[in-house]
């Protein structure tokens, strides 16, 4: 862990709170030591992982009901340049292209008829009922990502969101940059938005989300979700990964949600005021902070990462 938690009276946890808003979580300020805390519970969540993947006897299937974190299931990369890295700070954002949108759109379909009701049935409910999406995400906070500590029917209609997730991912060879909103603390403004992030998140430093998250592949698409809120307290989340579940549509609508599965770990790479431009020629700028996806699966081996 890059961050001395427990030497610090406060810091910053950009997933402790969440809202109905299914593209925007509330950052808190809480204890140094409660942040340490919920660290050391979380390494100990992925070494119950890593035993269940070590024991002997268990079919794949029962490894994967026996884990707490769900397992990263991406398919190869199709080619190098599908890996899609982040872009530098002086890069403007641009509308997703519509090749790329056409493209994940394809698979979602295809990923969709293959997909159990069950799981489509699980996810929808999550995603269309704002009371029900805040109410999960904030007993899998609560829960420091340990969905087992959870009651039965939530466990199984988290697991089954999992499994529609890497169904996805499980046909999809390609990369994605996801923007998602971060809303700072209400003391915070838009003359101070910038520092208070780069003080909060500087490069190497390691930020954990036990909930779920919705975003989008188009940084004026999550500006729209923001609202006036944009540049005054709310910062967009960059992330670089291979993981999650297209949503949107093609090229046909300004559309490209997409739904990140629980338990990811990022990396902090930097945080800038980057420049955006939207289809119609609209253009503005946002406070980013721009994460890689470093999530560890002892399924795939302790030190890859997700990218």
């Amino acid at each position: 862990m890059s961050k001395r938690y427990s030497d610090l009276d406060q810091v910053l946890d950009p997933d402790r709170r969440g809202t109905r808003a299914l593209s925007k979580r509330q950052a808190a300020i809480v204890a140094g030591q409660d942040m340490w805390d919920r660290s050391v519970d979380r390494d100990g969540i992925r070494d119950l992982d890593r035993r269940v993947e070590n024991l002997p006897g268990l079919t794949r299937m029962q490894r994967d009901r026996e884990r707490i974190l769900p397992r990263n299931r991406v398919a190869e990369l199709g080619h190098p340049r599908m890996l899609r890295e982040l872009p530098d700070a002086d890069q403007i954002r641009v509308p997703f292209s519509s090749r790329q949108k056409k493209a994940r759109s394809k698979t979602r379909v295809e990923v969709f008829e293959r997909t159990p009701q069950t799981a489509r049935r699980a996810q929808k409910q999550m995603l269309t009922r704002p009371g029900e999406w805040r109410r999960l995400n904030d007993a899998l906070s609560d829960a420091t990502g340990d969905i087992q500590s959870l009651p039965e029917a939530d466990q199984q209609q988290l697991r089954r969101v999992d499994r529609a997730i890497q169904r996805y991912e499980q046909a999809n060879d390609r990369g994605h940059v996801i923007f998602t909103n971060v809303a700072m603390p209400y003391q915070v403004n838009h003359t101070s938005l910038l520092p208070f992030t780069e003080h909060h998140f500087v490069p190497g430093d390691v930020v954990e989300f036990d909930r779920y998250t919705v975003g989008s592949h188009q940084l004026h698409e999550t500006t729209r979700y923001a609202g006036r809120e944009a540049n005054q307290r709310v910062v967009a989340f960059e992330i670089a990964t291979r993981r999650g579940h297209y949503l949107g549509r093609s090229d046909s609508m300004d559309d490209t949600t997409h739904l990140l599965p629980r338990g990811m770990r990022l990396e902090v790479v930097g945080t800038h005021e980057v420049a955006w431009q939207a289809p119609d020629g609209a253009t503005g700028t946002r406070v980013v902070v721009q994460l890689r996806d470093v999530t560890p699966d002892p399924a795939l081996g302790q030190s890859k990462e997700t990218r």
